[in-house]
């Protein structure tokens, strides 16, 4: 009988990986929430693992500022500072502007095309209230940039920056609506796309800090709904 095409084996995951993604995520989406108090014992239970790879795990996420570890008193999911989110934004918007600049000289017809698709169906899903989906539709039409610029720090530091990014948009839910208006990222992907069309260089990476430096304003906003 005919098979389908074997996939590519992915390499299995260690413990101390399959820990660290899963909390991460936990944090990100809100299961976790701001101050919460963490037990090693009970998430090495959860995944029958031993400690060891947990505080391993725990260790990482504490780098990347997601927890807070208090030697003799316990560790917690670390709070969301506004102002730190500000920095981590305008650092992003340069980090970004960078990507569309190593990626420029690969960017053909088919990756125009491509970015279009992509922000299409962005606008979709944010016209129809699907704002989890308009995220990740926003995230793959900035991950063209990335994977083209094929340079492995740029995409370390940019995606440890976006897991922050992603908490704030879960807390913010629905993040891409605005008292009932639609975000102008959309329109600023359009613009993007349109200087890369002119081969203008300068014109896009201006427009790719815009529009990231625009969400700041959101999550600003957003908070001060919050409180």
């Amino acid at each position: 009988m005919p098979l389908p095409q074997k996939k590519e084996c992915e390499k299995p995951k260690t413990a101390r990986e399959r820990v660290y993604e899963e909390v991460k995520e936990w944090i990100v989406d809100g299961t976790l929430k701001p101050g919460e108090r963490i037990f090693d014992q009970e998430i090495a239970g959860y995944f029958s693992v031993s400690r060891t790879p947990v505080r391993e795990a725990l260790q990482l996420l504490s780098d990347q500022g997601l927890i807070n570890v208090y030697p003799g008193r316990g560790t917690c999911v670390s709070e969301i500072d506004i102002e730190e989110i500000n920095s981590i934004y305008r650092i992003s918007a340069d980090l970004h502007s960078l990507s569309l600049e190593l990626a420029y000289k690969k960017i053909t017809g088919k990756t125009i095309q491509e970015l279009r698709q992509l922000n299409e169906d962005f606008y979709e899903a944010e016209k129809h209230g699907h704002y989890a989906k308009a995220g990740e539709w926003d995230r793959q039409f900035h991950d063209v940039f990335l994977r083209l610029a094929a340079n492995r720090y740029l995409t370390e530091f940019t995606n440890t920056l976006g897991t922050h990014i992603r908490r704030v948009q879960m807390m913010n839910d629905p993040y891409y609506n605005l008292e009932g208006k639609k975000s102008d990222s959309y329109e600023q992907h359009l613009k993007i796309i349109n200087a890369l069309e002119q081969k203008d260089m300068e014109a896009a990476k201006e427009m790719m800090r815009q529009n990231w430096l625009h969400t700041i304003e959101i999550a600003k906003t957003k908070n001060k709904d919050r409180q």
